[in-house]
């Protein structure tokens, strides 16, 4: 309270010093100037109340409420973060004692601090919507068209010679990165990328439905799902300008953080550690070197551990051949077991195993020997998956798995790109002018990394997917001219009206004196 009345004090004095009338203090969601800095309170006005308002958010006076758009407005010295040199630099500018706010710190470029805007922002109240069947056939049909696709992809980038390797995707890590995406975007851009999320649910819908699923997926001891979102922008208000409608709809439906950053080694290292953690460490790295062009990643982390419901006895794991898919012969684990849950259609049977609790199974496919697996995905739509996983019946079967433990990571641009999502990604056509007020702004990228992990005791598995959106303004820059006055040179004043010279002459010697 001391901190707040010593600002108090000193607003009062000098805003009488200046002659300015003290306002209301609030802090309204009128939208702010993107160029207005100091005003906290978004009223479209510098004024003592914008002081007092940050005086009391920076001395942690939990009634005192600034928007993500105020909190960039606020840091008027350009730091990174509300401290109060940014509530002394406003009154001095209330008193006239400082004649423009916004100025950047004596901090290097590239060198401030990440802050989390959205940290103590409390989610909206939104409308759920119940997962039905409409929700359930578009995922099913996303999740087969991303498997099909990815599987293309991998094959086309393989040499003739070499063998397939492991491949694992996360449709739902995938899907939510996108539809946190997609409320950026307008016209043909979002409706691209409805379409290929789920062609009979608009965006905000979409938004309900994942609401509602997040939501409901269990998590319990013995069978553990965490699910994270971020988004990481550059730190540069010439470039990026985030609406606020776009922080408040991915935090209170996606709970989705909000980082301001450097977009430097830091941020990298930052945004990999963010990702360690909310996979359980097992992705450790998602970033190398951000590039010049990225302004924005929006990334979900997905971790998934769990316990067999019956784990498998040492007694019962033992080595046996298995062929791979170019005819090799390599040992391995198994796992044998005796379960009750067999499913099956006309081209491949299978099962299905329980984790602890019943929540999560583990379900199993193997293609006929006359089909292969590419053959299988080939073939696989929404209704092929729903019929083969409703053909649960329970009978007898026996079983074994091999122990497997692989990563797997890649770039879905030219997927998602197959699956009819082009316009997102052209440079010079995209629109997510409801993530960047600057128009500009394209998917430059969507990375997706897993982890899985399964033997006796149970599994585990961890997906990461980041939306990398850039600008071209770094690419359409050409490079710095270079003008060094270091010898003799020409100089004008110009009359600026009509562009005459009113004086023209030269310098042979810099360092000649007037007589």
């Amino acid at each position: 309270m001391k901190s707040i009345r010593k600002y108090l004090s000193t607003a009062m004095a000098l805003c009488i010093l200046a002659g300015s009338s003290v306002m209301p203090v609030s802090a309204e969601d009128t939208p702010c100037s993107p160029l207005l800095y100091g005003d906290t309170n978004c009223d479209g006005q510098v004024d003592v109340s914008d002081a007092v308002l940050l005086a009391r958010f920076t001395a942690e006076d939990s009634s005192a409420i600034i928007t993500a758009e105020g909190k960039t407005l606020a840091d008027v010295n350009r730091d990174g973060s509300l401290t109060a040199d940014d509530t002394l630099q406003i009154l001095e500018y209330i008193a006239k004692l400082r004649t423009e706010l916004g100025v950047q710190s004596q901090t290097p470029q590239g060198t401030a601090p990440t802050v989390n805007l959205t940290k103590d922002v409390v989610r909206d109240t939104v409308s759920e919507k119940k997962v039905d069947e409409t929700f359930v056939a578009g995922q099913l049909g996303f999740t087969a068209n991303l498997l099909r696709e990815t599987n293309r992809a991998e094959a086309k980038e393989r040499s003739g010679d070499e063998a397939p390797k492991n491949l694992l995707i996360s449709p739902l890590s995938v899907s939510l990165a996108l539809s946190m995406t997609a409320n950026g975007a307008k016209g043909e851009t979002q409706q691209q990328m409805q379409n290929v999320l789920n062609k009979a649910i608009d965006t905000d819908t979409l938004n309900a439905y994942y609401y509602d699923y997040m939501a409901n997926l269990p998590s319990q001891k013995g069978a553990e799902l965490h699910i994270a979102n971020s988004i990481w922008a550059r730190n540069d208000q010439s470039r990026l300008i985030v609406p606020e409608q776009f922080l408040k709809t991915t935090k209170s439906y996606y709970n989705a953080d909000f980082y301001i950053a450097p977009f430097n080694q830091t941020t990298a290292d930052e945004i990999n550690s963010w990702v360690k953690t909310n996979t359980h460490d097992m992705i450790p790295k998602l970033v190398g070197q951000i590039q010049p062009e990225e302004i924005m990643y929006l990334i979900n982390a997905i971790a998934f551990e769990a316990e067999w419901e019956s784990p498998y006895d040492e007694a019962n794991i033992r080595t046996d051949k298995f062929t791979c898919a170019d005819g090799k012969k390599v040992e391995a684990e198994f796992m044998w077991d005796e379960l009750n849950t067999y499913i099956h259609d006309d081209r491949a049977t299978g099962f299905i195993k329980n984790y602890k609790n019943g929540t999560y199974s583990f379900a199993a496919v193997l293609p006929n020997k006359n089909v292969t697996v590419n053959d299988y995905i080939e073939s696989m739509s929404a209704n092929s998956l729903k019929k083969l996983l409703g053909s649960r019946s329970r009978e007898t079967v026996y079983t074994k798995l091999p122990k497997f433990s692989f990563d797997y990571g890649t770039s879905l641009k030219n997927t998602l790109c197959a699956m009819g999502m082009q316009l997102p990604f052209d440079d010079g056509a995209a629109d997510f002018t409801g993530l960047n007020e600057i128009p500009g702004t394209f998917i430059s990228d969507v990375l997706h990394k897993t982890f899985i992990a399964v033997d006796g005791l149970g599994t585990r598995a961890g997906a990461v997917t980041a939306v990398i959106m850039a600008d071209n303004a770094v690419m359409e820059q050409e490079p710095p001219k270079e003008v060094y006055l270091d010898r003799p040179f020409l100089f004008m004043i110009l009359d600026n009206q009509t562009d005459l010279p009113v004086f023209i002459g030269y310098v042979s010697d810099p360092t000649q004196k007037p007589e």
